[in-house]
């Protein structure tokens, strides 16, 4: 008798040359609203730094909804 184990969803993660593609600002711009607190602090992996893609998503969400009001 197999036991199902149960599945955890995938977690995309990005980093940031993917994150400025979609968001169009310096790499110094990004790090400096990571360090106002304006953008999610990254997750750390070893020296590295991600971002999941739903991090990504909200903020430009939020940003977009804050533009057409």
């Amino acid at each position: 008798m197999s036991q199902s184990s149960p599945q955890i969803p995938p977690i995309t993660l990005m980093r940031i040359p993917q994150i400025l593609k979609v968001m169009p600002v310096s790499k110094s711009k990004f790090w400096l609203m990571v360090q106002k607190g304006e953008f999610p602090r990254p997750i750390k992996i070893g020296r590295s730094s991600f971002w999941t893609i739903e991090q990504v998503q909200a903020f430009i969400r939020e940003q977009s909804a804050q533009s057409t009001n």
